[in-house]
């Protein structure tokens, strides 16, 4: 199994953009904002702006007398750094004549200055980069490749770059233009994005609680083609906040262009990400990192409904071979063994056909559940649901929905995996004491993904998940469900046709549904469920979650059954259940004996 860097709260993230490889928590305010509103709460950006430090009048005294050759003079005139001050302090748009510069003031204040470097310089900059060794950066928040950290490089344009960026005329040009004291000591890396490379919604507000300190300005060189464009993909995308303050819509997009630093102060909302690489013949070139300052950020936490359980019969589902008692017996024994297992052609021929042929005939939400740092994809539409509650009646007699041809099979297979009867027959497959059970039925389209994070972690506990495909995947898509924990990567599980996957997590694991990147050629759909015990979780607080007993009711979690916390020992690949053949010949080996004892 490959190794995987956490996306979790014990991780420090060392790229930008940005890229990240997690180290802090990435914490989430709480305060509303209104992004049409010119009044913005305490704790927001312009409110930081306000209260840092302004530019004196001496300021031109402040830029040292030794500017490198390579830096834009325009960029550290006095006149241009009053001026761009005064408008990233308010939060209002700039554009410099001179320059180029500007600054966009909505979702959040963003800069771009053009030019920045000397254009031969940078252009030897970047044949250097082209030497770099890279390292394959990927877990649930990105793929790209990253170089080591540039205060180690030793190749003479790139040190010559560095020692700028690290220079006190640099330090202190980007403190007065944005307003803050920032340190001497910026993280820099060179940041690779080949076809398919991405970086999914995240906010980079990170810091150190001990000390009060942590990252304050984020900002991006682009080295990318001067030919670059829209079509070729990578672009750095902001989002808009909704009342809860959590992403939501992307508000604007800016496509990289050669030789540009794209800067912006960082803040709970900061939220943005990197759209996937689409051209097959460019590289997306960047440096990038962060300077660091006083930081403060707040936590929230998801929400959470419940839906109603029924009651089903098994034999009416389930492939008889896993209704045999040996057979139970021997799947007992390899989840106790190793924590997981994989059963393949789960459900009886007849009732997957039917539900596939139902799945096509449903509708699914447009907009996709989130918000964006934690989770993206579509949820059955709740019209859909309410429906099949309005015409089900209780009836649960599955000729009567066989026979159907609307698309109120899939929901009717859907409550069947959350019914007291299907509980009972975990419970004698795992010894796990059932209690309760979140559920979502989703469907993951390109583009789409989970991701571990502080504020979407689910309760340890059992999961079971039915992939609803009806052709082969292939892993280079992505879509994969991916268990790490102690930066390790335990366990991958790709869909499969018709097969149930059932993983026992303990505390110590957290799973993400990697990004379904645009070679899908169709979407990842699947029913999830998590089922647990109450008694088992008596160390979580109350109150939290609204849990109801399975005859009573059952929980769903709104936006998404993903980032785990809970854990999987002992994992080393992916096996067949010990001592069951293929399925269908031991469904003969059954059917024989059942014959023989008549």
């Amino acid at each position: 199994m490959s190794t995987s860097k956490k996306h979790t709260s014990q991780d420090l993230l060392e790229e930008n953009e940005s890229t990240l490889l997690p180290n802090k928590k990435q914490k989430l305010d709480t305060t509303l904002v209104d992004n049409n509103n010119d009044s913005l709460p305490s704790n927001t950006i312009s409110s930081k702006l306000e209260e840092s430090k302004i530019p004196d009048e001496n300021v031109e005294q402040e830029i040292k007398e030794i500017i490198p050759d390579i830096l834009n003079k325009n960029y550290i005139d006095p006149d241009f750094v009053t001026r761009f001050y005064s408008a990233f302090k308010k939060n209002q748009s700039f554009t410099d004549e001179i320059s180029q510069a500007i600054i966009y003031n909505l979702p959040f204040p963003i800069a771009l200055l053009p030019n920045i470097f000397d254009n031969e310089f940078l252009s030897n900059v970047k044949d250097e980069v082209k030497e770099l060794d890279f390292d394959n950066k990927s877990n649930d928040l990105y793929e790209f490749h990253q170089s080591s950290d540039l205060k180690i490089c030793e190749k003479p344009h790139l040190s010559k770059l560095r020692d700028t960026i690290y220079s006190d005329v640099f330090v202190s040009t980007m403190s007065n233009l944005v307003g803050f004291d920032l340190d001497y000591t910026p993280d820099l890396s060179v940041h690779k994005y080949e076809k398919g490379n991405y970086l999914l919604c995240h906010d980079d507000d990170i810091k150190d609680d001990a000390f009060m300190h942590g990252r304050i300005i984020a900002f991006i060189i682009y080295l990318v083609d001067e030919d670059w464009s829209k079509e070729d993909g990578g672009a750095l995308e902001l989002f808009n906040i909704n009342s809860q303050s959590h992403p939501d819509e992307i508000s604007l997009s800016i496509t990289p262009k050669w030789n540009t630093i794209a800067f912006f102060a960082l803040s709970p909302t900061s939220y943005h990400q990197v759209s996937e690489v689409i051209s097959s013949t460019k590289i997306r070139y960047s440096i990038s990192g962060w300077f660091h300052g006083p930081l403060n950020t707040r936590l929230s936490r998801a929400e959470f409904i419940a839906p109603v359980p029924e009651v089903f019969d098994l034999k009416d589902f389930i492939s008889p071979v896993y209704l045999n008692e040996k057979n139970k017996q021997r799947i007992l024994k390899k989840l106790q063994k190793d924590s997981y297992i994989l059963l393949s052609k789960f459900l009886r021929d007849d009732v997957f056909d039917k539900l596939i042929t139902s799945i096509k005939e449903t509708g699914w939400e447009e907009k996709p559940i989130g918000p964006p740092f934690i989770r993206k994809y579509h949820l059955l539409k709740d019209s859909e649901i309410d429906n099949f509650k309005d015409n089900n009646n209780n009836n649960n007699n599955i000729k009567d929905y066989k026979d159907s041809s609307s698309s109120s099979f899939c929901k009717y297979v859907y409550d069947f995996f959350k019914s007291k009867s299907f509980a009972i027959f975990i419970n004698e497959i795992s010894n796990w004491q059932i209690t309760a059970v979140a559920r979502e039925f989703r469907q993951f389209q390109p583009g789409n993904y989970t991701l571990i994070h502080d504020q979407g972690q689910d309760r340890i506990g059992a999961d079971v998940t039915l992939f609803c495909i009806e052709g082969e995947w292939n892993e280079k898509w992505g879509g994969g469900t991916h268990y790490v924990a102690d930066e390790h990567e335990l366990l991958a599980i790709y869909p499969e046709k018709n097969m149930l996957s059932i993983v026992i997590r303990d505390a110590g694991t957290l799973r993400f549904v990697k990004y379904v990147n645009s070679h899908a050629a169709f979407p990842k759909t699947e029913m999830s469920f998590i089922y647990w015990d109450d008694d088992d979780d008596k160390g979580e607080e109350e109150g939290d979650e609204e849990v109801e007993d399975i005859e009573g009711g059952v929980e769903d979690i709104e936006g998404g059954v993903e980032d785990i916390e809970g854990g999987v020992e002992d994992i080393e690949g992916v096996e067949d259940i010990e001592g069951i053949e293929d399925i269908e010949e031991e469904v003969e080996k059954i059917e024989e004996i059942e014959e023989g004892e008549g």
